[in-house]
């Protein structure tokens, strides 16, 4: 939807001759021709571009009314008691003094000529002729007058609602949102271009107020017939976040099952987004179910598009084969327990917790050389100075470990 952002508009069209009164509904068509730019960055908008007019007469009152449109403006409503010099008013535009002057040309043709600053997404042009032919169907000229009062009257409440919101008021513009997206449904019919304005401001009031149930009818209700791929990943972006809040609060509750089930959706509509990838990971090892948070992280990983993000979930998947084998090695599962962490030591080498709890462990089993050996190559690769301190006491530790272990075995066996 364009809307006019105008803070002079003049639309006034010579008076060549003197307008016939204009009984009950007539319907003009055509077109409205910016001629000017003030400047070359503002050309593209120069051009043809097709407009509507109605205007009104009503016999028990004195005075014409109505609406203008065109692809570049917003609806505009027209007031007044003289052809020749109308007022028009536009949503959010009230109390600015725009006039639109007609003139009939022959039997049936409005023309004139449009001039003023008139602003088109940040642009102006300043002189532009209109074109108007009647249609003689009073059918459709009543059909384009409810359509253009509808529309008026939905954008009118889109910026009302919006201007709430800039004032910080979403409960107070939410069911202004609600009622102008009912209007502009009546008049564009869902999947129109013209209802992401409107729809965007509605869920993002849906969001903010953690209306999560109305959010999500509404993404399903509009996501497939949305056209315009800024709104559709405007709305799943939301639509992300509604969701990993909900999962969050099933996660807090231990209620996993049902967390993970709508994580993964979150997950699924944007398997980029790591804060998804994270939380789907935290319900697996709260629940520990290690083995499939591996599976998990695997296939997430390598639809990574970013190497540093792939590194990332890389690092994590070592700290869940730390916590499982923590986790046999407490169970009694010695087996499991050194493979697992055999698998944190071979994808994260800089990890001296990794590498401290497979020594001990394997320090633990008799393997006296090998706790020595890894704890040695730790020294060898890890730089971090506070890491290889924490090695190097460990390192002793189980050295004197040792010594104690062997004496009392040559004790036990009767060796001096």
């Amino acid at each position: 939807m364009k809307f006019a952002g105008v803070r002079v508009i003049s639309l006034m069209l010579p008076l060549l001759a003197a307008a016939p009164a204009l009984a009950g509904i007539q319907l003009y068509r055509g077109a409205m021709e910016a001629v000017t730019a003030p400047s070359t960055t503002c050309e593209g908008i120069l051009g043809k571009h097709p407009a509507t007019l109605v205007i009104i007469e009503d016999s028990a009152q004195t005075g014409l009314n109505g609406y203008f449109e065109s692809d570049v403006l917003a609806v505009g409503k027209l007031a007044g008691s003289d052809p020749a010099h109308l007022r028009v008013s536009y949503p959010g535009q009230d109390g600015i003094g725009n006039t639109i002057s007609l003139t009939r040309s022959g039997a049936t043709t409005l023309t004139g000529e449009l001039s003023g600053a008139i602003t088109v997404k940040h642009c102006t042009f300043d002189i532009g002729r209109l074109t108007l032919e009647l249609v003689d169907d009073e059918k459709t000229a009543a059909a384009t007058l409810k359509r253009l009062a509808k529309q008026f009257e939905a954008q009118a409440t889109l910026y009302q609602a919006f201007s709430l919101t800039q004032n910080g008021n979403c409960e107070g513009a939410l069911p202004l949102f609600e009622k102008s997206l009912g209007l502009a449904d009546a008049v564009f019919g869902q999947g129109s271009p013209q209802l992401n304005h409107y729809i965007m401001g509605l869920a993002n009031c849906y969001s903010k107020l953690g209306r999560t149930k109305e959010f999500n009818a509404l993404y399903d209700q509009r996501i497939s017939a949305t056209s315009g791929e800024t709104l559709k990943t405007a709305l799943t972006r939301l639509r992300v976040n509604a969701l990993a809040q909900e999962g969050r609060m099933l996660l807090a509750q231990a209620e996993y099952e049902a967390a993970l089930k709508v994580l993964m959706q979150a997950y699924q509509l944007n398997p980029q987004n790591m804060d998804s990838i994270h939380t789907v990971m935290a319900v697996y090892v709260r629940s520990a179910s290690y083995n499939e948070a591996v599976a998990f992280l695997s296939k997430a990983g390598a639809k990574l598009e970013q190497a540093a993000d792939r590194k990332e979930i890389n690092d994590i998947i070592a700290l869940v084969y730390f916590k499982k084998g923590l986790k046999d090695a407490k169970s009694g599962k010695e087996a499991e327990a050194e493979a697992s962490l055999r698998n944190a030591v071979a994808l994260d080498p800089q990890s001296a917790q990794y590498l401290e709890a497979l020594a001990r462990m394997r320090h633990k089993a008799g393997h006296f050389d090998e706790a020595e050996r890894l704890l040695s190559q730790g020294l060898e690769q890890i730089t971090d100075e506070s890491s290889r301190q924490e090695i190097t006491a460990v390192q002793e530790k189980l050295r004197q470990t040792e010594m104690i272990i062997k004496k009392l075995r040559r004790v036990s066996d009767g060796i001096p």
